[in-house]
């Protein structure tokens, strides 16, 4: 039984999904399936390094890319690139558990609309999941010192 809170923010399916890919590659079901994956050149105009949420046909022995898409259109390519750099500035923040490597990353995001905004989430965010943030302790102890 889920949660209702799950419902209430999005994601509620998730979980369906992701017991649907379990279960396609536990049985090598080749079922079609949207996973992230290195695409390695499936689409045509972004670096071929680059995971992409794409269709896949699902099995034992994993995900073979069947891409829908194999070039994206010009007028969404600064959209994919913007994205793609905060997610790669993201992963360098988690590694680094450098604050300003999360305000970087923060402000790369087209959701977050101000420096300010990107501060208050990096320090909530942060102290809110500590436990699960070890490269973050440093910093965790730096944020926990201005609030006293």
């Amino acid at each position: 039984m889920k949660p209702k809170e799950l419902e209430q923010r999005g994601g509620a399916y998730y979980s369906d999904a992701a017991c649907e890919v379990i279960n396609a590659i536990y049985n090598d079901k080749q079922t079609e399936h949207y996973v992230n994956i290195p695409h390695h050149g499936h689409v045509e105009n972004i670096p071929a390094d680059w995971a992409v949420e794409m269709t896949c046909i699902l099995g034992r022995n994993g995900a073979t890319p069947h891409p829908r898409i194999t070039r994206f259109d010009e007028k969404v390519l600064g959209l994919i690139h913007t994205i793609k750099g905060f997610e790669v500035a993201a992963s360098n923040a988690a590694l680094s558990g450098n604050f300003n490597d999360v305000l970087l990353a923060l402000n790369l995001s087209p959701l977050v609309h101000s420096d300010r905004d990107a501060e208050v989430l990096a320090r909530e965010l942060i102290l809110a999941h500590e436990k699960w943030l070890p490269n973050f302790a440093a910093c965790i102890e730096a944020l926990k010192g201005k609030h006293h």
